[in-house]
């Protein structure tokens, strides 16, 4: 007996759903051409799969991360089992506040700190810091020939880096450091910029299925590096850029980011206007819960590889 032929129909609602699930195959695939990606491409959908999957194993410790309250400063402190990195130490006369904050924390040693650039808000209290407290690795942007900064507070910074014989590293896109249970890896300044805003130190912290991204004070030429370079900037949790600055945190790397929790360094009152207006505006059209030193105070966020918990010194709507 001969076999009868099956043909199979498809229902429109199926057909349509295959047309679009080809449609959106083709514009991934021929987005890997593009400079500046409007569609994730493979290598991105893979690379978050792997680190936000169900399958990713948790780590036996917990990522603790506290935003300090400097006013319109950054100093960030964050630590991994018995492992501690300080990003910034705010002004001048922050650095005892920020060393305070460590011996609280129980900090005996500091295994990496990145001076994400050379203004006196971000550097102004590191050389108290690295002055008070054992520094193994010390991560810095050098600035292009011609444009190295040259105030007092840099150049003490320096010599206080030679006298205590801390090694200094130049961060370079695609270094990895390890801090405890967590990666640290180098994403920025993308380009060479003679700004020291955008050729801030841009770091990007991997724990467990969560990722933190730190962006000193880039904006928006910074940014727009950043994306052009292909990087996978997909964050849980962003430290927006210039103390929520609206020269920073643009709609299309807020897109990229694509972050739940958004941090800002600001000081009460501060005569910048920071956070400023439009900033606040991009963060509450793509529901990011927001948290602002100048309203919450100290910031600390708790991650056990997937939950995040996040605490504040004072309450503050944001």
């Amino acid at each position: 007996m001969a076999k009868r032929k099956r043909t199979v129909k498809l229902k429109n609602w199926q057909a349509l759903l295959l047309v679009a699930v080809l449609l959106l195959s083709a514009l991934i695939s021929w987005n890997e051409t593009l400079e500046k990606p409007i569609f994730p491409t493979w290598d991105t959908l893979y690379e978050r799969a792997e680190l936000t999957g169900e399958d990713t194993p948790l780590p036996d410790s917990t990522l603790q991360i506290q935003v300090i309250d400097v006013g319109n400063a950054d100093s960030i402190l964050l630590r991994s089992g018995d492992k501690a990195m300080l990003i910034d130490a705010g002004e001048g006369g922050d650095g005892d506040t920020v060393l305070q904050h460590l011996e609280d924390a129980g900090v005996k040693e500091l295994e990496l700190v990145i001076a994400t650039h050379a203004d006196s808000d971000h550097i102004g209290g590191m050389k108290t810091v690295i002055s008070g407290i054992p520094v193994r690795q010390y991560i810095m942007a050098f600035m292009p020939e011609g444009h190295t900064p040259t105030t007092r507070t840099y150049l003490k910074l320096l010599q206080t880096l030679y006298e205590k014989n801390i090694p200094v590293t130049e961060a370079t896109v695609g270094q990895e450091f390890t801090l405890g249970d967590a990666t640290v890896t180098i994403l920025g300044p993308a380009g060479s910029f003679e700004d020291n805003n955008n050729h801030s130190v841009v770091c990007r912290v991997s724990f467990g299925r969560r990722r933190f991204l730190f962006t000193g004070d880039a904006e928006t030429e910074a940014e727009r590096a950043l994306l052009k370079s292909g990087v996978d900037l997909s964050a849980d949790v962003l430290k927006l850029g210039h103390h929520g600055s609206s020269t920073s945190s643009t709609d299309a790397f807020l897109d990229a980011v694509n972050p739940t929790y958004a941090l800002i360094t600001c000081g009460e009152g501060n005569s910048y206007g920071h956070p400023h207006r439009e900033t606040l505006t991009r963060l509450r059209e793509r529901g990011v819960e927001t948290y602002r030193a100048d309203l919450n105070g100290d910031i600390t966020l708790t991650c056990d590889g997937d939950a995040i918990e996040i605490t504040t010194e004072r309450g503050g709507d944001s």
